[in-house]
């Protein structure tokens, strides 16, 4: 399946990953309430975690989505409880996150096609995780870090998705004009608002059967 864009952009979520997305985000929020509970209320907590996510979508970039999910929490729980929090994060992400690796599945077609592009390569997930969580959860099928030339992780960026900014400054990083890049993913919305500044949006059942043949070994070229 041949490629003309200069840099190719791949969501994780529901396209490198075939993981059900609600099943996921369930476990997840759960065993990240659990693990803070001695701090507060999980479902308290979580609802916090949500709220912030909602409002920092529409923020201006000064600061990193990291920075600002930290100004957010501390305006929630003050600034001593914010730490703990926080603290509490960074352990969660090097011990209980790693029994939600089950839950994590390849889509080895379009991976395999992945590995196989010469031009530019942006791991394109909203930054709404740190990089120790969205690094794991590539490792867990497979992908390293030095296969992409940009992964979009919370403390380097400073939009989310469906802003346009958030695809302006992926452009901006890779070097490439917006025009040259294609977007693969499985949400119109959040992956298909990258069209607002220029790219091209593919959405990831559109390549089924080119991926089926890559699978089969009938399609080798990239």
């Amino acid at each position: 399946m041949e490629n003309t864009k200069k840099a190719v952009l791949f969501d994780l979520d529901g396209t490198l990953l075939l993981s059900d997305e609600k099943e996921f985000y369930t476990a997840y929020f759960g065993a990240l309430g659990n693990f803070c509970k001695e701090l507060m209320n999980p479902y308290k907590l979580v609802e916090k975690i949500q709220k912030i996510m909602k409002e920092i979508i529409m923020e201006d970039g000064k600061l990193t989505n990291y920075e600002r999910f930290l100004n957010h929490l501390t305006l929630e729980v003050g600034s001593d409880m914010a730490k703990k929090l926080e603290d509490r994060f960074n352990a969660f992400y090097l011990t209980d996150f790693n029994k939600l690796k089950s839950l994590t599945l390849p889509n080895e077609p379009l991976i395999n096609w992945m590995k196989g592009l010469k031009t530019k390569k942006a791991l394109a997930t909203n930054p709404i995780f740190p990089k120790i969580a969205i690094v794991k959860r590539m490792n867990w099928v497979g992908l390293k870090e030095n296969e992409f030339d940009l992964i979009t992780v919370m403390e380097d960026f400073h939009y989310l998705k469906p802003r346009g900014e958030y695809y302006l400054e992926i452009s901006q990083k890779l070097g490439v004009d917006p025009h040259e890049c294609l977007m693969i993913g499985n949400d119109d919305m959040l992956d298909g608002s990258c069209t607002k500044v220029g790219m091209e949006f593919k959405h990831v059942d559109e390549m089924k059967e080119e991926l089926e043949g890559i699978s089969n070994g009938k399609d080798n070229d990239a």
